[in-house]
């Protein structure tokens, strides 16, 4: 309920930001779409209709969105592009959506990546980004599903969701844990080694004189820890095979 949702003037894109978030009150979240007749709505309420649910919202048997934005609403960012194709014919519709600093680099954002040209190149970028990282190691076993997994998908859920997101089926709460995530950059060694060391250097940055570490905390871009724990857990004290 404290999202609040409006139509930037200048680019036609959908805004959301929630300025009751202590850290990131600032940050200027958007949707927007390449074709010029749309209609949008911020209201989930709406969107999905009394009783409906997500495999079947209401908002796609309606010829249109009310425009319906601000705050005090069950809110979401929806955008209805309606349009006809001919037996054959085929139409290409970009969605964008990101987060800037504040409204002004949201709009930055949005003019630049307008455009199929800007979006597949941007889209490129991160397919070459993902081969290269993913691809650094490669494994064959005679187990398939053991390839699967160790050809890919655990180095990306340990980049993207362990480190990067800070999240997981049992830690969702965005702080790094001293211990865990050191763990968790040694399966990064050969795919993002400059990673590694810059957690590295931070760990060690979070050492007391008392002898105990920084158990967890949240870390911004901008370098400073928001929330502190410090404590005395053994579990933190125990020697890390991991140097750089």
């Amino acid at each position: 309920m404290h999202v609040i949702t409006e139509m930037d003037p200048a680019s036609g894109a959908l805004f959301a930001r929630n300025p009751y978030n202590t850290e990131f009150a600032g940050r200027v979240a958007f949707f927007d779409v390449d074709d010029g007749v749309r209609t949008v709505s911020g209201d989930r309420t709406e969107f999905l209709g009394r009783n409906g649910t997500l495999r079947a919202p209401a908002a796609m048997m309606q010829s249109r969105l009310s425009g319906s934005l601000g705050a005090a609403l069950d809110p979401c960012a929806a955008i209805q592009v309606p349009f006809d194709l001919a037996g054959g014919q085929e139409r290409e519709i970009v969605f964008r959506i990101g987060m800037g600093r504040d409204a002004a680099d949201a709009g930055h954002l949005v003019h630049r990546f307008r455009g199929s040209i800007e979006a597949r190149a941007a889209l490129e970028a991160v397919w070459q980004y993902w081969k290269h990282t993913l691809g650094a190691v490669h494994v064959q076993t005679p187990d398939p599903s053991v390839n699967v997994l160790a050809n890919g998908w655990l180095v990306y859920q340990t980049l993207a969701c362990r480190l990067w997101a800070r999240s997981g089926y049992y830690q969702s709460g965005g702080a790094f844990g001293f211990r865990d995530q050191l763990q968790d950059v040694m399966a990064l060694i050969h795919a993002e080694p400059r990673l590694v060391r810059e957690h590295l250097l931070l760990c060690a940055g979070r050492q007391f004189r008392e002898g105990d570490v920084q158990h967890c905390g949240i870390r911004h871009r901008a370098g400073a820890c928001a929330h502190v724990v410090q404590t005395t857990f053994s579990g933190c004290h125990w020697p890390r095979p991991a140097t750089f």
